[in-house]
């Protein structure tokens, strides 16, 4: 007898080191699997970690045959899992001849699939303690039936009392570092808000002051103009058709030059947050107030490539996108729309869909902002397409993966 406890203490003394060094639950539980199978032979071998962070979840980590229950590492309701009473203290330990029958095992909303599929019959369940206080589980099954005992049931408490305090430690350094991981990429995201808010602010101080001077050179001017002639015929006693046509030619000039100036206005959520960020903005503030209600998505599977693109290409990969969610929402009388920009070999494409009513035969030739569109396309030496599939329309531009830009010539005016 005293051999056997010798031979015993020889295992524990082996799992104590076998634990010493190893830095996650998955190496850990293979680094003892070995020695406990010396002493406690079993078919599945479980460890159930309690969320330190959520303390109602639970993940499974497992050795021996492989089962649902530590397919992922994502954490699970503890309320579904068949050993919940133990992982809640309702009972001190689980000892089960078969699992198959036993009635603990097979509550209403209990995960006990995997008792089945991987045919575990005998089963033992302690729990793991630091402080009086549970974190978790030590879960030994068999194929067979009544393969565990009392002195089983001690063997296995033995364990749970030895590798405890290690998975406690890891836990909390696991916890540790996500926070870290947290409060660091707050930080980040608050120096990123803060140089941003700072650039914005200085770049719409620079917008500010040179559409001042556009405004006053050109839009006053011509306006002051225009208010010359008005205030010259209010004079007269008759006036002529072609004057008051002058007029308005005069008036429409204007007009074109102020959309010319506006055009120019870069957007500033392009440059601070992305393309991604600047076509969600835009989307928002085109469909608000729309009612039946616009459900929209972008999505970007290019991790941002053309963030790093030349201003000329972002701008005007940014002006399709918006002249064709303008045309969705004005004539499409759509109810959904989607922007996706993914990888096409060396190129990327950008999808604008919508599911919007069918537009005519010749839509891809009927309109200014159509004619835009293929003008920016074709100074990023970009295609554009025009196509109906599926009940969709799609409007899609493929940028060239050289993102070679042309010169800029002047840009039609936006109208459609």
């Amino acid at each position: 007898m005293q051999t056997r406890v010798d031979h015993t203490l020889d295992h524990y003394l082996a799992i104590s080191r076998a634990v010493a060094g190893q830095m996650d639950f998955k190496a850990v539980l293979h680094q003892i699997a070995g020695e406990v199978q010396n002493i406690l032979p079993y078919d599945h071998m479980d460890v159930v970690i309690i969320s330190p962070d959520n303390t109602d979840c639970h993940v499974s980590v497992e050795v021996g045959v492989a089962t649902q229950w530590g397919d992922d590492d994502e954490f699970r309701p503890i309320k579904e899992s068949p050993i919940r009473d133990l992982l809640t203290g309702d009972l001190d330990y689980i000892l089960s001849g078969d699992a198959w029958e036993d009635p603990i095992f097979h509550i209403t909303g209990h995960f006990s699939a995997p008792i089945f599929e991987a045919d575990l019959h005998s089963r033992i369940h302690v729990p793991l303690l630091v402080h009086g206080k549970i974190h978790g589980s030590l879960n030994i099954s068999s194929h067979k039936k009544d393969a565990y005992d009392e002195d089983d049931l001690a063997v296995a408490k033995n364990i749970a009392d030895l590798i405890s305090p290690y998975f406690y430690a890891l836990s909390m350094g696991e916890r540790a570092r996500k926070l870290a991981l947290s409060e660091g990429s707050a930080r980040g995201r608050e120096e990123t808000l803060r140089s941003g808010a700072l650039r914005l602010t200085e770049g719409m101080e620079y917008q500010r002051k040179r559409l001042g001077m556009e405004l006053h050179d050109q839009t006053l001017g011509d306006l002051s103009r225009i208010y010359r002639q008005m205030t010259t015929l209010s004079r007269r006693s008759k006036v002529t058709a072609a004057e008051i046509a002058g007029i308005g030619d005069a008036i429409g000039q204007c007009m074109g030059e102020l959309r010319r100036i506006i055009e120019n206005a870069k957007p500033g959520v392009l440059d601070l947050f992305g393309l991604q960020q600047a076509i969600e903005a835009q989307l928002e503030q085109t469909v608000e107030g729309i009612i039946p209600k616009i459900a929209y998505s972008v999505s970007d599977e290019t991790e941002g490539a053309l963030d790093h693109a030349p201003e000329m290409l972002r701008t005007s990969v940014f002006r399709v996108c918006q002249e064709a969610v303008n045309n969705a929402v004005r004539h499409g009388r759509c109810r959904n729309l989607n922007v996706a920009i993914a990888k096409n070999g060396d190129a990327i494409d950008v999808s604008i869909s919508n599911d919007g009513v069918e537009p005519p035969k010749n839509w891809a030739q009927s309109t200014r902002g159509i004619d835009n569109m293929r003008v920016r396309a074709a100074l990023i030496s970009g295609k554009i397409a025009f196509e109906r599939v599926g009940g969709l329309t799609v409007i899609r531009l493929t940028v060239p993966g050289s993102y070679s830009v042309k010169p800029a010539p002047q840009l039609l005016t936006e109208a459609s």
